[in-house]
């Protein structure tokens, strides 16, 4: 069954409401999040967040998901200033113990080197778009496939690469399939062949594409839609 909840906060109430969907639901807000989370830590930092074999990126989500178990709508803050506060603390906690093993580089001296990177992290569009790449790819990855192997992939043909994106845009607005999609981190093919009359071939050349697509879709991720859509505007029929 589908719940449909905008806020975090009453998904978090659904959950302790229902812990046996807890594991569920706690990763799709977490999902979601992703980018909030990575500018959380960004800003602690001063640096990018690798998303692979990232420390900083680990102790986040830890974080965040402790965020959302002890999280107590009655003292009044909302959530995610509950969650970037926690989240704050245990990466500052995270750089004061990396402090004490090397003593070699004082708080100070990173502050010095990084500090003034925050800023630049908020006005340069570059940068935007970059945090967007990497909650991309995190993503995507769970779907079994990198950008490198995306590339490889892309339609060649202008029409194909078209077509693909109109597939993807009627699939990112269906509801059951984005869940089935996002629940088995599989593109259910038979389901998008039967509900928009295609064919298993079209689907297949073009399947990576249409994952990544969709992805950009309903996570909303507006920079990357400029990547989709140069020279074109979404189909609104």
């Amino acid at each position: 069954m589908t719940v449909t909840m905008e806020k975090p906060e009453e998904i978090i109430e659904y959950i302790r409401a229902h812990p046996e969907e807890e594991k569920e639901y706690k990763s799709r807000v977490i999902e979601d999040h992703l980018p909030f989370i990575v500018h959380t830590i960004t800003q602690v930092t001063g640096r990018y967040v690798e998303v692979e074999n990232s420390e900083e990126l680990s102790v986040g989500l830890m974080a965040f998901d402790e965020a959302m178990s002890k999280y107590n709508p009655d003292r009044g803050a909302t959530f995610l200033s509950f969650a970037r506060l926690v989240i704050t603390s245990r990466i500052k906690d995270m750089i004061n113990k990396e402090r004490s093993r090397n003593k070699a580089i004082s708080f100070d001296q990173m502050t010095e080197v990084h500090g003034d990177q925050i800023g630049i992290i908020d006005s340069n569009l570059e940068n935007d778009v970059a945090l967007e790449v990497k909650t991309w790819e995190y993503i995507i990855k769970k779907f079994g496939f990198d950008l490198e192997q995306l590339v490889d992939e892309l339609p060649k043909h202008v029409d194909t690469r078209n077509n693909a994106i109109d597939l993807s845009e009627k699939i990112s607005d269906d509801d059951e399939i984005v869940d089935r999609m996002y629940e088995k981190y599989k593109l259910p093919m038979a389901k998008v062949i039967l509900r928009f009359r295609t064919t298993k071939k079209i689907v297949k050349r073009s399947k990576k594409f249409i994952i990544a697509t969709v992805v950009i879709l309903t996570k909303n991720l507006v920079l990357l839609k400029e990547w989709i859509y140069p020279g074109r505007k979404r189909c609104t029929s």
